[in-house]
């Protein structure tokens, strides 16, 4: 004879089940800004991380609700001990195909997963992103940099007002080794100058000196960095978008190119 527990948990309505009272299907329905500890392999180190996952399956018209616990409960499964992976990209495949298979309902599933690397001194901010509709992977890095503004150089005789942006770089991953280190490189030779989080007055001047010797608009940043990528990734899907964080205005502004390099 059943439990009384056993008898209860069966008796437990499946509400995500319901038909939902407009019958529409959505898009994307799932968790965000989940933290999990990764360990990168690179050789034969071992380098300790956390990635911030976003994961999403598609709900059909008549069900009202996604199985929520079972994006956790599977992303749990998959990172414990904890995960070992040789990238991203890897990792992002094997969690997106895993997700698929705990929700019966769905069709497609999509992952971006995020995480932090650096440089120099300067940590960027690594993204890759993939979808089991297309079977297609994507990666970026998030980078900032320093702009001196070209207009109040020219009105002013030299002087300018600097800001601080930053520059997302998005692209297909196919069969070119794409690596977020030479995208993170790709992106600094597309500012007025580099920022670093640590300069002496030496290095301040010279980095003030290589901001002002190739003052840019977001525009300029983003031209630029696309004309790079171009003879890199040819033929590949971008995305290139700089934000500029305004010093003498009251808003930011941006700029973004989005197409086939």
């Amino acid at each position: 004879m059943p439990s009384r527990a056993t008898r209860k948990t069966k008796e437990l309505p499946d509400v995500q089940r319901e038909q939902p009272k407009t019958q529409l299907a959505l898009t994307r329905v799932g968790i965000t800004n989940l933290c999990y500890p990764v360990m990168f392999r690179h050789g034969d180190k071992l380098v300790e991380s956390f990635v911030n996952i976003t994961a999403s399956v598609d709900l059909p018209h008549n069900q009202r609700g996604a199985h929520m616990s079972r994006f956790a409960e599977e992303i749990g499964r998959l990172f414990k001990i904890p995960k070992e992976t040789a990238s991203l990209t890897e990792l992002v495949e094997e969690l997106a195909t895993q997700l698929l298979r705990a929700h019966d309902y769905a069709r497609h599933c999509t992952i971006t997963l995020k995480t932090n690397s650096h440089v120099d001194n300067h940590v960027y901010t690594v993204f890759v992103s993939y979808s089991t509709a297309t079977s297609k992977c994507s990666i970026g890095v998030e980078v900032a940099g320093a702009l001196a503004c070209p207009c109040s150089m020219a009105l002013t005789g030299g002087m300018s007002h600097n800001q601080r942006c930053l520059l997302s770089i998005e692209v297909e991953a196919d069969s070119h080794n794409i690596s977020h280190e030479e995208l993170a490189s790709i992106a600094e030779k597309s500012f007025s100058a580099p920022v670093r989080l640590l300069l002496k007055r030496p290095d301040e001047k010279r980095v003030v000196e290589t901001m002002h010797a190739k003052p840019k608009f977001v525009e300029d940043v983003v031209r630029d960095c696309v004309s790079i990528l171009r003879k890199r990734f040819s033929g590949l899907k971008a995305r290139v978008r700089c934000l500029s964080f305004e010093s003498i205005h009251p808003y930011d502004c941006f700029a973004e190119w989005e197409g086939v390099l």
